[in-house]
């Protein structure tokens, strides 16, 4: 090999980092058109001609000071983990912002390469970044590009390759802090031989109480010497507070961005809004936002109902029906033709039900979900969602981990970390596990409720919603700490006509991670009930929870099979119950209950591991115990509520 080494790509969030680095690796990690969908780094070993290149996609961040843990994770890649050089993916349609952080890039004195996304929205809203200029200023190489669409991936190419191999100084940004920051970072630098001095960025940041940072200097030098280092940083911050020193760093950032911006960008004088405009004002409008969130609910129940049953449909006639009837006639062994196509059965149960029902369940799904995020309207859902957030103890920026939580629970626990309290990360992960259906659960929700009265909906929905709402309440009180919920800020993006290889390619790679995830969770479920059946253990658990089940709930002894396959994973047991439903087994009545214990039950074992990993096998434990308990008394309140109605 000519040259290797790792090169992360960095950027602000939402500014097209993971379009350019599927581009540029041809792998695939989720995109979407909105802020932290990449919550912790990716590596990929591409190879551009004879250079072997060990790409990040790492999490978008707005500051190298940072506070939340997905970001800090973005500043552990480039100080602790050797990388080489630096893909800036900035945004060409917000330079400004873009030009602040790349000024803390270039202070890490890594070789850079600049790229400048999104270059298509830029232009459509009057904005042309005079490339050649900028650099020039920079002394870098500077690229315009527009990945969803891929142009600017050879350049980009080229540019890596040269970075690589040396071809690309490193670049340092004449920005001058004021007199006693300037001191103090000269003070620091004077700890080490010149050849081992560290960066301005570095200084910066240590001076600002990093905790990378100050384990940097830890380790390159002597203990005596660092305590000389770290009481420079004391005397500054003696000097300027906290909150003035960044401030003042902040606004020398600024202004240099401002005079660079100035010199290099020209912006149209008469921009007519377009109708995509003021659709996205529209969707986060307090009073017409509402209306418009309703009725693409409604839109999304027919588009799940009408497709999975379609395709189902089709599946079933076409292959399923006839290959089980042929093995049933194939097989002779009783037990043999049990274990595979019996109740229990491993196709009949596992494959079949996972293929058949589920995946045309999730295409229409998901096809409807990333419709949504490709246009941007996710962004604009939160902002109409903060004013309701707020008192419940929850920041507006609390809205994306739960949106994502309709993907997988797993998602939005580890998406928590965009949030910088603790008590919201445990919050949102409490939430979305108790209140938050995953993906196939909330398909298979569309589903049923899709072929039964509007008031089924609402109940199911209502009670789920409003035992949410409670449990966030109690939460931010049992949980409150006398901080205050930190300010939601949060970039919207411009709504934007979808892509629809985009659309096809995310929701194909969602089918794949169930079909490589799920289905063996399927079988191994299947075999799992298979096996306590024959042993008797199924009868002594419906033995034991006939009263909560039968009595309390309403609900007969089968169910009890549904729950036990929900404590396995969620959409096996969710599957199972829509099984029964469409059997014509339950009642108006148990399915709507049925449909409440379900949604707000137990997490899966992935999730359940998450939250172990995130906030410690007690706090996973406690979680999961007090789901159980909030679902089943839910459970009874709606079975007996209903018990006084017409049905």
């Amino acid at each position: 090999m000519v040259s290797s080494g790792t090169i992360a790509i960095v950027g602000p969030a939402n500014a097209g980092k993971s379009v350019l680095f599927n581009g540029l690796t041809g792998d695939y990690s989720l995109v979407a058109n909105y802020p932290q969908t990449t919550v912790m780094p990716l590596k990929k070993i591409v190879y551009f001609g004879t250079s072997e290149v060990c790409l990040v996609d790492t999490p978008g961040i707005g500051a190298l000071s940072v506070y939340s843990e997905h970001e800090q994770s973005t500043v552990k890649v480039l100080l602790e983990e050797g990388v080489h050089g630096i893909l800036f993916c900035g945004d060409a349609f917000n330079l400004k912002r873009s030009l602040v952080l790349l000024s803390q890039i270039l202070e890490l004195a890594l070789p850079t390469v600049v790229c400048f996304n999104r270059a298509d929205m830029a232009a459509s809203n009057g904005i042309v970044i005079q490339i050649p200029q900028l650099s020039e200023l920079l002394k870098l190489p500077v690229i315009e590009a527009a990945a969803e669409h891929g142009i600017g991936f050879e350049h980009v190419k080229r540019s890596l390759v040269d970075c690589l191999a040396g071809d690309i100084v490193r670049s340092t940004v004449p920005i001058r802090y004021s007199g006693v920051i300037e001191e103090a970072m000269q003070a620091l630098v004077d700890f080490f031989p010149v050849e081992l001095r560290p960066s301005r960025g570095l200084c910066l940041l240590f001076l600002q109480g990093d905790s990378f940072a100050e384990h940097w200097f830890d380790t390159h030098l002597v203990e005596e010497v660092a305590a000389g280092a770290r009481q420079v940083a004391s005397n500054l911050r003696q000097q300027l507070t906290p909150r003035r020193l960044l401030l003042s760093i902040f606004q020398s950032r600024e202004g240099w961005a401002d005079r660079l911006a100035e010199k290099t960008v020209r912006q149209a004088t008469v921009v007519i809004p377009s109708w995509l405009q003021k659709a996205s004002w529209m969707t986060r409008h307090p009073v017409l936002g509402w209306p418009i969130f309703l009725a693409i609910l409604w839109l999304t129940f027919k588009a799940v109902n009408f497709g999975s049953l379609e395709m189902s449909g089709w599946m079933d006639a076409t292959f399923f029906a006839p290959m089980l009837s042929a093995l049933g006639e194939a097989i002779s062994n009783p037990f043999v033709k049990e274990f595979l196509i019996g109740p229990f059965g491993v196709l009949n149960m596992g494959m079949v039900n996972a293929l058949e029902t589920v995946v045309p369940i999730l295409l229409a799904f998901f096809f409807m979900l990333h419709l949504l995020e490709d246009i941007g309207y996710l962004p604009n859902l939160s902002v109409l969602a903060n004013r309701s957030l707020l008192p419940l103890g929850l920041s507006g920026k609390a809205v994306l981990p739960l949106l994502l939580g309709s993907g997988c629970n797993t998602t939005a626990t580890l998406s928590s970390r965009i949030l910088a309290t603790r008590k919201e990360r445990l919050m949102v992960s409490f939430l979305a596990a108790l209140g938050i259906p995953c993906s196939v659960q909330l398909g298979v929700l569309f589903a049923i409720l899709a072929t039964m009265p509007f008031s089924a909906m609402l109940i199911v929905l209502g009670t789920v919603i409003t035992t949410t709402i409670l449990s966030s309440l109690l939460m931010n009180r049992l949980l409150s700490d006398g901080t205050k919920t930190n300010e939601f800020i949060m970039e919207i993006p411009m709504f934007q006509w979808p892509h629809p290889v985009q659309i096809v390619k995310k929701t194909l790679f969602r089918i794949k991670w169930f079909l490589e995830e799920a289905i063996p969770l399927f079988l191994l479920a299947a075999v799992a009930m298979f096996t306590i059946d024959k042993i008797g253990l199924l009868t002594m658990i419906k033995s034991s929870m006939h009263s909560v089940v039968t009595i309390f709930l309403g609900m007969p002894d089968k169910v009890t099979e549904v729950f036990i396959l929900v404590l396995a994973r969620r959409e096996v047991g969710a599957i199972y119950f829509k099984n029964m439903t469409t059997d014509g087994l339950l009642t108006y009545n148990q399915i709507v209950t049925g449909l409440v214990v379900i949604t707000l039950f137990i997490p899966c074992i992935s999730n359940t591991i998450a939250m172990a990993r995130e906030f410690g096998v007690r706090w996973a434990v406690a979680s999961n115990l007090a789901i159980i308990t909030i679902a089943v008394l839910v459970g009874g309140l709606v079975h007996a509520l209903l018990s006084l109605s017409y049905y």
